[in-house]
């Protein structure tokens, strides 16, 4: 092999590298698998997250009351979009799909309008799959009040495991 080829599959390899990153494997269960137009994997083609990875994102807390409780309630988890943005989501259309099938669809401005949580734990505790977990995409309609009607509730899917991005 010549020095100039050698050279530029070096270079090839250099600018896959940067705009690619190989994610850590999950140590725990996999909570939430990502599939589609992402740059970070650990296989080349899906994005696998265990709880570790999920809490050592860019999180916040929603105080407030959903349409399924009778109270309000402290909802605390990752951004969506921390999520995207680790495993480099390029694409505008998102499929997020619960344990049950149920899914849901919206566009990147949606969730860059609203800034959605994963929530992890209600009330400093985990939610577990009987609770609407381990996953629940929560709205923040305590601040914006359009979020209250159904089209946006309807939305807010629990037991959420999987993310495709087109």
């Amino acid at each position: 092999m010549t020095k100039w080829t050698s050279a530029l599959i070096t270079s090839f390899m250099l600018a896959l590298n940067a705009t690619a990153a190989p994610l850590p494997q999950p140590e725990g269960p996999v909570i939430l698998s990502i599939t589609g137009n992402i740059q970070n994997t650990q296989d080349g083609k899906t994005a696998r997250l265990d709880l570790a990875q999920l809490e050592a994102l860019k999180s916040n807390t929603f105080t407030l009351q959903t349409r399924w409780s009778d109270s309000t309630h402290s909802y605390h988890g990752p951004l969506l979009s921390a999520i995207l943005n680790y495993v480099g989501a390029k694409g505008d259309h998102f499929r997020l799909t619960a344990l049950n099938e149920y899914s849901i669809e919206f566009e990147r401005h949606y969730m860059e309008t609203y800034e959605p949580i994963l929530a992890l734990s209600e009330d400093e505790k985990p939610l577990s799959i009987r609770e609407k977990g381990p996953l629940w995409l929560i709205l923040p309609h305590h601040k914006f009040p359009e979020l209250n009607a159904e089209q946006h509730t309807g939305r807010m899917i629990w037991q959420l495991s999987q993310i495709e991005i087109e």
